[in-house]
């Protein structure tokens, strides 16, 4: 992995049972301070460093040789180099690559710019993409994992994930458990928590909100920061059934959510698998999602919770006022949310990605198969002609 400073490497140290290795790679800052660069030219020259620049494979290529992996599971290669992948391929080492964002696609990792998702490539994400793909024909035995159908599906509209084996299994994250319950309330207490940025579409969902106040009695508690914030707040902190919590630490999120009635992700763009999404189902907290990304394949509509249209007031109006207007519909989304939690647990996740780590280190790509029948066949034709 990545370490913060010089001083911070390590090298085979043994640490909670296992032994890590932690390189400064070189770059103009590292990866830790993303979006805090005061230097305009640092960030491309950081993107070509970290696609091409030799010594990344160089730095790895020992910690390789002398750790001898069996498997090496990749979940995020930036900050170390896109081009390290070639020198796994070298030894034949299987690999499995989860794909937790569009980074094999996009320099941005996200598709989505201008407040609209990328419906193809920019010159840029094209040679980025390119540069990768060289990475992934050079790896023999490599497959590809995605926590959501929708990020597999789309990655695969530009990188040849189809020649190698893929899954979609969740993160098997360890969430902390809450320590408070739901209490009962006549308030509809409905809940934001994540960063508070414009393709997350809050403004979305409070102005929905604000249209429907006058008839319901609910409440919202949008819990995060982000550069969107300021704004949020101009528009809609004066109203007193609204609560801008700003950053919380990770717990007082976590009971936040579990007090509240309904989890609401107004997301306008490509959301991949987002974890808020499933700690809240986990916790029978039902939710109110955009019909985008992967969050239709967790929040099942009318089921488990309600799906809306990405960045129209109107179609959230209309959740909102669904659940406001009939009680015992919010009640029943609880109860199947709480009927799924065992889909989210670790151990069963977990137990999906070694089967996914078996197939991929027993696959045999079909250029290998055909080379091995061409060798067969000449070893035959070699024999004949000898005898």
């Amino acid at each position: 992995m990545a370490a913060k400073t010089q001083e911070e490497q390590r090298f085979g140290e043994m640490v909670d049972g296992m032994k890590i290795w932690s390189l400064y790679m070189p770059r103009p800052y590292p990866i830790f301070k993303q979006g805090h660069v005061e230097k305009t030219y640092s960030k491309p020259l950081w993107h070509l460093q970290d696609h091409f620049d030799p010594r990344n494979p160089s730095l790895v290529a020992p910690i390789l040789d002398a750790f001898k992996p069996d498997f090496c599971n990749v979940h995020y290669l930036t900050g170390l180099g896109h081009n390290v992948l070639e020198e796994i391929g070298k030894r034949d080492i299987p690999v499995m690559y989860v794909m937790p964002d569009m980074a094999l696609s996009c320099s941005k990792l996200t598709m989505f710019v201008d407040g609209k998702t990328c419906e193809k490539q920019c010159l840029t994400c094209k040679l980025s993409a390119r540069s990768k793909r060289k990475g992934i024909r050079a790896t023999r035995r490599i497959g590809f994992c995605a926590p959501s159908r929708a990020n597999l599906e789309r990655n695969a509209r530009f990188q040849p994930l189809a020649d190698y084996p893929t899954a979609h299994i969740l993160n098997a994250n360890k969430y902390p458990t809450p320590t408070m319950a739901r209490s009962p309330s006549e308030t509809v207490r409905f809940i934001y928590a994540g960063r508070l940025e414009s393709a997350k579409g809050v403004d979305v969902l409070l102005s929905a909100a604000e249209m429907l106040k006058a008839d319901f009695d609910f409440t919202v508690k949008v819990v995060g920061s982000g550069a969107a914030e300021p704004d949020l707040r101009a528009r809609f902190d004066h109203h007193d059934w609204i609560d801008f919590t700003g950053h919380v630490p990770l717990q007082q999120a976590i009971d936040t959510i579990a007090g509240s009635d309904m989890l609401c992700i107004p997301s306008i763009w490509m959301e991949n698998s987002p974890g808020v999404v499933i700690q809240a189902l986990g916790m029978s907290v039902p939710v109110i999602g955009s019909d985008v990304g992967g969050i239709p394949e967790l929040v099942r509509h009318d089921e488990n919770g309600l799906l809306a249209q990405p960045g129209d007031v109107e179609s959230w109006r209309e959740a909102l006022h669904a659940v406001l207007s009939d009680r015992a519909r919010l009640t029943r989304f609880q109860t199947n949310a709480a009927n799924r939690a065992s889909e989210f647990d670790q151990d069963y996740l977990g137990a999906k990605y070694l089967a996914f780590m078996d197939e991929i280190r027993n696959f045999t790509p079909a250029s290998s198969a055909q080379g091995n029948l061409a060798d067969t066949s000449r070893n035959a034709a070699s024999t004949a002609h000898a005898s």
